[in-house]
């Protein structure tokens, strides 16, 4: 039901007589910003810590980690001291505000108010959520910063100089910036729009960081020359958090789980996916290979460009503005770099004058051309402000506002910066000892990043294996009397009576726990569950996958799959990019029944839009399972739109948008046939096409990281949860039900599963497990709102066994299966566990909890008896086998086509070496001075990596598990 309802009652949930809640308390509101400051948060911890530690030479991991945790730490005790007040309290200055604590009780509990925010044209902010809530949401952007602008420093600084130079930064630069555009200062009043960061936070912290490295001086000349990152998995891992939890940087910025908020979360994500797709194109057309390292910048300059006009602008401007994010970096990276010599002087160690100051800057500038004049009066603190596209003088006025307020944040950071430095020179050395540079974690902190060699011990060269580094060895939510809450008032401009912000604020949260399923979730399983030299490969298929559907998505993929119906299997084909389209409320055109009326949740199309996407990304990224370890990757690159085209919305509109099978009543609650069958299906017959791995990959395929494998896993079954909670397509009683549906599930059939590995192999298998829970997780999937309890209990039991069954006995007794090579097994741990799961569906609904979401009315389960009981056993049965046959065929063309265009498998040669011949890039580097693995200088030792499995030849240090599939 909407916030504000009609007639004037109120429903029972908002009359809170208790006297403990403010009327001005929108819970969903708080909701939303709680959950987009705990989204921004992870970016830092552990994001941003994960991908510092990881993507810089091994011997400054812990460095580099440290300095971004520390950094977080310190950020907040300032913040809440002195820090916040100067950014968001009272004016001292045009652009400061006066310090002061923000700690006690009586301040945190009051209604949050940016009192320096009132201009002729808009009133003063104040959002329907406490002073706590605010100060928590703003803090973690903060912090952000001061650690993105560590990404300069790293490889060399003085810790105890970091220490210093955090809070000093913080107080005299950050809180200028963010009071001046934020606050209600000189720039916020004259209207420079910064949506969310552009400026405030990306331009500051590339000229900062660019600046900053200047006067703390480079690193030692063999770590400028060789700097490789030393475990890529962590680093996509890191990248990942950062991509999903930037729903939560700009979706959280209207201070409010309003319509802007929707709008500014998909075009985030589509400014991210062209962002890639240009770079990764880029280093294919120039370097000869598609680069994961160069993939994570380009999602990164994407997101930058994207935030300071992510919800100001039209969804085709932030596809164009990714065009520029992805080519405009780059060749300020790959090109003009290496030729300036001013650039070549300073040693900006991850590049953050480019993908930070650089893209944000030309963030700020597309603005001043793009800003659409209905959507910035969301949120400008001048009204009909528009971009230079749009025409007039106040278009070209917008595009010099932007500008101006660049060159002040520029400006002010080289002074300030500076400044700082010098003062902090005085006191301690701003650069680490030379005999710290050379040997770096272990003599900075006493720790290092690893201890993988021999007994659990660190890397020892001298028994580790023989390299040039061994110097290094040596240098040691009330009301009263029945009246709506004025938070809930949504009469005035601009929210409408649809909006009901704790449904929009869930359906964007289930929509970012569902994306971080695939990134960075399947992106880390892929990588670690595979042998070592396919992990940056089978990693990079599911991240260029995420990118890919996004743009097909809303270019023409979405009104395919949920748009106004073309033939019964079909929807009509169109873009969903304009701002009319994302801010109208969200409808499903097809889904009228003779039963049910059309849905039309209380959201706007933003967040539909999104939340479907992440269901057809992950379809993608399941079906590439099947491909691992010989895919050709330009082969993937063509087949992802195609497929996604002519099988994924085929599925989704004839199950979910309207179609014969939705209209007919059979029911797929969250994807058990849409995404989990399809996938298998094509999975499998992917496979049959591509032709197997090399054989001695089939015989010897080893996971290459068990404990990265968990942290995928782990995210994939906690984001199920918005995985088949969102499917209500409202915060209500049924989206709870699934929830604890698809946990009980996944738990029995986990245990399941290993109880039988115990029966019969003798051993509990950790990755046996993670099959068993990914089989629950599936199989409940198309049931999950529409079973009782018990019932969820019994499928998870069917699928730790079934599935079981077919991969580890009749996998084996199979010529067919054997002959086809799905590298995890994706026909039986989706095809098999989805299918199971659609009949278990006809036999196990329950007609009260499917009146929530079947189209037909009073269906049930056979195990309920009746006519209609059987006659939904076999809807659900002919719906399997529609997507069984039409996935068969489809995929089947699909790839013939390819394959007169490219071939479908690598050429043996690079089948034999692997990521370091596909991509030029490695999982690790992890021996010696940060080095690849080399046998003839690290394997002469009793400890050496040919005895723990690098070699075919040699024995394993544990018996091989009967199947390494998932």
């Amino acid at each position: 039901m909407a916030d504000a309802t009609p007639g004037g009652q109120v429903p029972s949930a908002y009359n809170n007589t208790g006297g403990t809640l403010p009327d001005w308390l929108n819970k969903g509101d708080n909701a939303w910003q709680m959950t987009a400051a705990t989204l921004v948060g992870m970016q830092s911890v552990p994001g941003l810590v994960i991908l510092y530690g990881s993507i810089v030479k091994k011997k400054w991991a812990v460095n580099s980690a440290f300095m971004a945790f520390y950094a977080f730490a310190a950020v907040l005790i300032c913040w809440v001291i002195w820090a916040y007040k100067m950014s968001f309290g009272e004016k001292l200055i045009p652009i400061w505000g006066k310090a002061g604590t923000v700690w006690g009780y009586k301040t945190m509990q009051a209604q949050a108010m940016l009192p320096a925010t009132q201009t002729v044209d808009v009133p003063m902010a104040t959002p329907f959520y406490p002073l706590a809530t605010m100060i928590y949401f703003q803090f973690v952007f903060a912090a952000i910063c001061l650690i993105l602008l560590a990404g300069s420093l790293l490889g060399r600084m003085n810790f105890i100089a970091w220490m210093l130079f955090v809070p000093l930064w913080l107080t005299f630069s950050y809180t200028i910036g963010a009071f001046a555009l934020w606050g209600g200062g000189c720039l916020f009043q004259w209207g420079v729009i910064d949506y969310s960061g552009g400026y405030v936070i990306h331009l500051s912290a590339g000229v900062g960081g660019f600046t900053a490295a200047y006067w703390v001086g480079p690193r030692l000349t063999k770590d400028r020359e060789r700097f490789p990152p030393n475990n890529v998995l962590l680093m996509l891992t890191g990248a990942g958090l950062l991509w999903l939890g930037w729903a939560g940087f700009n979706g959280g910025d209207p201070y409010s789980a309003n319509i802007d908020s929707s709008i500014a979360v998909i075009n985030t994500n589509i400014c991210a996916a062209m962002s890639l797709l240009v770079w990764t194109l880029l280093d294919v057309v120039f370097f000869g290979k598609p680069s994961v390292i160069g993939a994570v910048q380009g999602m990164i300059t994407g997101l930058v460009v994207i935030t300071p006009a992510a919800g100001v602008v039209q969804g085709w401007a932030a596809m164009i503005m990714g065009i520029c994010a992805g080519c405009i970096p780059w060749y300020t990276m790959m090109i003009v770099h290496k030729r300036s010599w001013v650039l070549q002087q300073v040693d900006d160690t991850l590049g953050v004058f480019h993908t930070h100051a650089v893209a944000g800057f030309l963030g700020g500038i597309l603005t001043g051309l793009f800003a659409e004049p209905h959507l910035a009066n969301y949120f400008v603190a001048r009204s009909n402000e528009q971009g230079a596209f749009y025409g007039g003088h106040v278009g070209g006025r917008q595009f010099a506002k932007q500008l101006v307020g660049a060159l002040f944040i520029i400006g002010w950071n080289l002074a300030v910066t500076s400044i700082i430095l010098n003062i902090v020179r005085l006191i301690v050395p701003l650069r680490m000892s030379e005999e710290n540079l050379i040997v770096g974690d272990d003599a900075v902190h006493g720790e290092e990043a690893y201890a993988l060699w021999g007994d659990g011990e660190k890397y020892d060269i001298t028994k580790h294996g023989t390299s040039d580094s061994r110097r290094l060895v040596a240098m040691a939510d009330a009301t009263q009397g029945g009246q709506v809450p004025s938070a809930y008032n949504n009469t005035g401009y601009p929210l409408p009576d649809w909006l009901n912000k704790g449904d929009n604020a869930w359906q964007m949260t289930a929509a970012t726990l569902v994306g971080m399923q695939s990134v960075p979730g399947l992106v880390i399983l892929y990588g670690s569950i595979v042998k070592k030299k396919w992990a940056v490969n089978s990693a990079f298929m599911a991240f260029y996958a995420f990118a890919a559907v996004l743009i097909c998505w809303v270019i023409w993929a979405y009104k395919m799959s949920f748009g106004e119906k073309l033939i019964p299997i079909w929807g009509k084909a169109g873009t969903v990019w304009g701002y009319k389209t994302m801010q109208a409320q969200a409808v499903l055109p097809a889904t009228t029944t003779v039963d049910v009326p059309m849905a039309t949740p209380f959201y706007p199309m933003a967040t539909m839009i999104y939340f479907q996407f992440v269901f057809a990304a992950i379809t993608l990224i399941l079906l590439a399972g099947s491909l691992l370890g010989r895919m050709n990757f330009i082969a993937w690159m063509l087949f992802v739109p195609l497929w996604l085209t002519f099988s994924y919305s085929i599925g989704a509109f004839s199950l979910w948008g309207g179609g014969f099978l939705f209209q007919w009543g059979c029911i797929d609650y969250s994807g058990g046939y849409v995404i989990h069958l399809s996938s298998g299906i094509a999975g499998f017959t992917s496979a049959y096409w591509i032709g197997p791995r090399l054989t001695k990959d089939r015989e010897r395929f080893p996971p290459n990281n068990v404990l990265l494998m968990l942290a995928g896993a782990g995210l994939l079954w906690l984001g199920w949860a918005g995985f088949n909670g969102g499917d209500p397509y409202a915060a209500n009683v049924d989206s709870s039900i699934a929830v604890i549906n698809t946990n009980v599930c996944a738990a029995m059939s986990l245990l399941v599963w290993t109880v039988l590995d115990v029966v019969f192999f003798g051993k509990p298998s950790v990755i046996g497990a993670v099959q068993g829970m990914i089989t629950g997780l599936v199989c409940i999937t198309p049931a999950a709102g529409v079973v009782q309890g018990w019932a969820a209990m019994i499928m998870g039991i069917l699928s730790g066994s079934i599935p079981w069954y077919t991969m580890m006995v009749l996998h084996k007794r199979s010529k067919i299966l054997q002959r086809v090579d799905d590298t995890l097994g994706v026909f039986h741990t989706h095809a098999v566990a989805g299918s199971l799961g659609g009949i278990c569906t006809g036999l196990f609904a329950q007609r009260d909890l499917a009146n929530y979401f079947v189209a037909r009315t009073d269906e049930q389960g056979a195990f309920y008896g009746g006519h209609s009981g059987g006659r939904q056993l076999g809807k659900q049965l002919c719906g399997a086998l529609f997507i069984i046959g039409w996935n068969l065929v489809v995929t089947t063309i699909i790839l013939n086509v390819i394959r007169l265009i490219v071939p479908l498998r690598m050429p043996e040669d690079l089948l034999l070496i692997g990521d370091d011949a596909v991509h030029g890039e490695e999982a690790y580097a992890l021996w010696g001075d940060g080095e690849k693995y080399d046998i003839t200088k690290h394997g002469n030792s009793e400890y050496d990596d040919t005895q723990h499995g690098l070699d075919n030849n040699n024995l394993n240090v544990r018996p091989t598990p009967p199947t390494v599939e998932l």
